[in-house]
């Protein structure tokens, strides 16, 4: 049934009650805004930094770094300072955002953080605007709490590519964008976000 409505289309919108989003086992998010480019991005600026801040110069400051490979990046470590932003965002009635560079990263309204994220005990940190080095006040970001126990069910049939990444001693799966995301194989365990 779902394969004839999708026509090969690998998203499509649902809608869930709060019933239905309470009973599930953990939450996943998604971001319905970019906020433009984390600071700093100015070339005359990042012209100066070293490696890998260069190429990454937004991590600066806001992650330690564990491990660099020519390839493939960095592997980055504990956040350990705030991501910067230009201004105050303009949500525009969104609520969830992330901004170019650093899709994995999310940021709320101080109230959604407030009524959905807070009560999960999920955690949040200050966004700095970079010209004034001062807290924005209508954006937070969401710390994610770690990475879950449990193993993702990966098919064959959904890794387009796997390549063991010497210098991080882990290995690095693409996959098809065809079919949806794997699944954990158990619940994520302590971690909601």
């Amino acid at each position: 049934m779902l394969y004839k409505d999708w026509d090969n289309v690998a998203q499509k919108k649902g809608y869930f009650s709060g019933k239905d989003r309470a009973l599930a086992p953990y939450l996943n998010i998604y971001a319905n805004k970019m906020l433009g480019y984390a600071k700093p991005d100015d070339e005359s600026i990042v012209d100066e930094y070293e490696y890998p801040f260069d190429i990454y110069p937004y991590y600066k400051g806001v992650f330690e770094i564990i491990n660099t490979d020519k390839q493939f990046g960095i592997l980055r470590g504990n956040q350990n300072g705030y991501y910067s932003l230009e201004d105050e965002p303009n949500w525009i009635g969104n609520e969830i955002a992330s901004a170019n560079n650093i899709e994995d990263a999310f940021f709320v309204k101080p109230e959604v953080f407030e009524k959905i994220f807070r009560p999960l005990n999920i955690k949040s940190l200050p966004v700095i605007n970079y010209k004034t080095q001062t807290k924005l006040e209508n954006v937070v970001q969401i710390v994610q709490q770690g990475i879950s126990k449990s193993h993702l069910m990966i098919n064959k049939t959904q890794i387009k590519e796997k390549t063991h990444i010497v210098n991080w001693d882990i290995d690095k799966y693409v996959l098809s964008d065809d079919s949806y995301y794997p699944s954990f194989d158990s619940s994520p365990g302590e971690f909601d976000f």
